[in-house]
């Protein structure tokens, strides 16, 4: 429904910013002025869901082949970080926090939009997995990847 309104707001933005006086824009596309005048910045936000992301560490991997092949130190192990069953819970505001030391910094670049499509309400992993709310990912450290599951809560 807001995608619906915004597409009629820039639509009706864009008929007004042509140089069209606004009685012409009216004449025009009169529901897409309507909603334009309609509609204003934050209004009605307090009534918007709020969503959640609950990060499960399920797996810490370590690949010891690749380690002693690569590693400088091929007996640094899996992710001291994290440990299997660790959960996090992010919202909006906890968001743009996540660096704060609770997080390592490579899995958060490797996880962080799908978070981020969770907490606005988004479908994560539509078609994928069995539930559009949860999706299994990683980080991206190929000798000792953290395998995460992230679910969108209410």
């Amino acid at each position: 429904m807001m995608r619906r309104i915004f597409l009629k707001t820039a639509a009706a933005t864009t008929v007004v910013g042509s140089g069209l006086t606004a009685s012409a824009a009216a004449a025009a596309a009169p529901e897409v002025l309507e909603t334009a005048r309609a509609v204003r910045p934050n209004e009605g936000a307090a009534s918007q869901k709020t969503y959640r992301c609950r990060i499960t560490v399920l797996k810490c991997h370590y690949d010891q082949e690749l380690a002693d092949r690569y590693l400088a130190d091929p007996k640094a192990g899996p992710c001291q970080l994290f440990k299997p069953g660790n959960e996090f819970v992010v919202d909006a505001d906890g968001f743009w926090r996540m660096l704060n030391g609770r997080f390592c910094a490579e899995a958060w670049d490797a996880i962080s939009r799908y978070v981020y499509a969770a907490i606005q309400g988004g479908s994560i992993m539509k078609g994928w997995t069995n539930d559009e709310k949860m999706m299994i990912t990683c980080c991206n450290d190929g000798v000792r990847p953290v395998v995460f599951k992230l679910e969108r809560i209410e």
